[in-house]
């Protein structure tokens, strides 16, 4: 492959990996990519072997990135508060600094790319394993460690995609706001997000605490 035909390539799965954040793979089709890209279908189907296969570049992609940066976490937590802190901090940083990664994975929670392969299997309980892992030696008895993983997920995800619907000092109305991307996003301001850092510290705090004499750590 010549450097022309892989910077052709490269640019078309950026479009797709866009489109599919914004649209999810069942409102994106090989036109709509293709016309993005500034090259005809025939262009695609070559350099990508398809819609399908596009799709499923652009989840692995993701996938690696989110991969590389929580197994770097987790080699180097602290068995601490302190260090599950750092642990949110570096997962909400990856989510602000790569929004796509979470929107496409939203979009596939509400049955978007049903028809595809089990990335959920593949990729997400993997990671969720290895987190789930790390953070086991400082979980209280009684917590449920895959709960408190997703109710992280949840919460960052719904920050990091649909952001703080307010306007100013007062709350916006939800059916107020615009739909993405340009709507929910502008609103996850230096304090916002340092409001919601703070509260993932807290949540860490109350449910997940290092054990002591009266306080064994889960099994």
């Amino acid at each position: 492959m010549n450097a022309g035909a892989g910077s052709e390539r490269e640019r078309i799965i950026q479009v797709a990996t866009r489109l599919f954040a914004d649209l999810g793979f069942d409102g994106t089709n090989g036109v709509m990519i293709a016309e993005a890209a500034g090259v005809d279908t025939a262009t695609l189907l070559e350099k990508t072997g398809g819609t399908l296969e596009l799709y499923h570049e652009v989840m692995r992609r993701a996938h690696l990135l989110e991969q590389a940066m929580l197994e770097d976490a987790v080699e180097s937590v602290r068995l601490t508060k302190e260090g599950l802190h750092a642990l949110a901090d570096t997962y909400l940083d990856f989510h602000l600094a790569h929004p796509q990664v979470a929107r496409l994975w939203l979009h596939r929670w509400v049955g978007d790319a049903a028809g595809s392969a089990d990335l959920e299997s593949a990729y997400e309980r993997p990671l969720t394993d290895l987190v789930a892992d790390a953070m086991r030696p400082l979980a209280s008895l009684g917590v449920d460690i895959d709960y408190m993983l997703w109710t992280l997920v949840w919460a960052t995800t719904g920050f990091v995609t649909y952001g703080v619907p307010n306007h100013g000092d007062r709350p916006t109305p939800w059916r107020g706001t615009t739909s993405l991307p340009h709507g929910h996003r502008d609103s996850l301001t230096p304090p916002e997000i340092a409001r919601f850092r703070s509260h993932l510290h807290l949540l860490i705090d109350r449910v997940l605490q290092a054990p002591g004499p009266d306080r064994p750590a889960a099994s």
